[in-house]
């Protein structure tokens, strides 16, 4: 084999290399580009869930606020009209 073989033979092993590594990097970039999707996607529902649930905690202590006083209001009347 002569030495224009031998630097052709290179020439060629690198340019596949080269192509195949190109198409890996490809790939590796869509791939984080659709983790970040999928990452801001999970971000915005754990947001909406977060902001669900505070409402629902708000509601219902409310509610149990609301229960705490009437029975303060009936207790003040059941003691009342015991004495």
């Amino acid at each position: 084999m002569n030495e224009d073989a031998i630097n052709d033979l290179k020439q060629f092993i690198t340019v596949i290399a080269s192509q195949q590594t190109a198409d890996i990097r490809e790939d590796i970039d869509d791939t984080r580009e659709d983790i970040k999707k999928l990452d801001n996607k999970l971000s915005r529902k754990i947001d909406e869930l977060s902001d669900s649930v505070a409402t629902a905690i708000t509601v219902s202590n409310d509610e149990i606020d609301k229960q705490l006083k009437d029975h303060e209001t009936r207790i003040t009347a059941f003691e009342t009209k015991s004495t």
